[in-house]
């Protein structure tokens, strides 16, 4: 059993922790951290991410607010009147801007910073892409992008509009950049993809009826191209696709740079008592 150091009394304990998150590692680590009985603000990028946080926002130590946070943001926040005791940060694997962005300023700031990562599934018989160019190869076969809007223009241009469809985000802005990218309205499906639930993972009982197998159906899919991001998405593309007889091109997860602190859902809640306990210990000395 792993040992964890005895937390001082709530009289003695200072700060709040930032949670830097999306949707399905934010919720489980937030209702993980809040068990810890430490204040937790979680920072996502819009107000619909927000609403996945459902019943957490009833409690009193926990705060979430919606903006995409630029280096002044997020240097704003860590050199304030009352900046964070740590910093954990649960981004997406592909959103290295931020992660690289974060860890940066937090060593700036002195501010401990926890990197939560996913862990990889095993790709079986899915094809890993290192780059994106390598659509090109796919000829004439029928594409089903699943990567989000903002590679679709480049995906067009390569393999063109008549053998190019796209699952994206159900907003103006993705429809907006699947419009802009050329494709017609009816090869653009704008589906919530596949996530977890309060942090747990809930796929569909059977992947051959699921609306991604009737979109495959529909457009004649040949193959289907999505990220090697490790969560719920990813999981439910491998069943999809062994399902319904289509081919699984993943875009390869980048390698993420800096001896930063990682953990994963196992270590989180230790890493955490660590830092805080250190963090604690050393404004009690002063």
């Amino acid at each position: 059993m792993p040992w964890f150091p005895v937390m001082p009394p709530p009289w003695r304990r200072r700060g709040w922790i930032w949670l830097v998150a999306g949707t399905e590692d934010g919720v489980w680590a937030a209702r993980q951290l809040l068990a810890l009985a430490v204040p937790v603000r979680v920072q996502v990028v819009s107000p619909r991410a927000c609403r996945a946080y459902g019943p957490l926002t009833a409690n009193p130590a926990f705060q979430c607010q919606a903006m995409a946070m630029g280096p002044g943001d997020i240097h704003q926040v860590l050199a304030g009147p009352a900046p964070p005791a740590l910093v954990v940060d649960a981004t997406h694997p592909f959103a290295l801007r931020i992660t690289r962005t974060l860890h940066s300023a937090c060593s700036a700031a002195a501010v401990p910073y926890l990197r939560l990562q996913r862990p990889q599934i095993q790709p079986g018989a899915a094809t890993l892409m290192h780059r994106l160019e390598a659509v090109q190869d796919l000829g004439q076969s029928s594409l089903l992008a699943a990567i989000g809007s903002r590679s679709l223009a480049r995906l067009v241009a390569w393999h063109g509009p008549r053998h190019t469809a796209a699952r994206i985000l159900p907003t103006a802005t993705a429809l907006q950049q699947a419009l802009a990218a050329g494709l017609p309205p009816e090869r653009i499906a704008p589906l919530q993809p596949v996530s977890a639930s309060h942090g747990e993972m809930h796929l569909p009982p059977d992947p051959a009826t699921s609306l991604e197998a009737a979109l495959c159906r529909r457009w004649a899919v040949d193959v289907v191209l999505a990220r090697q991001s490790g969560g719920t998405p990813e999981r439910h593309w491998h069943r999809v696709c062994a399902a319904v007889g289509v081919s699984l091109w993943l875009l390869r997860r980048p390698q993420e740079s800096g001896p930063m602190v990682v953990c994963t859902r196992d270590t989180l809640c230790q890493r955490v008592q660590d830092c805080l306990w250190k963090t604690w210990s050393r404004a009690a000395d002063t």
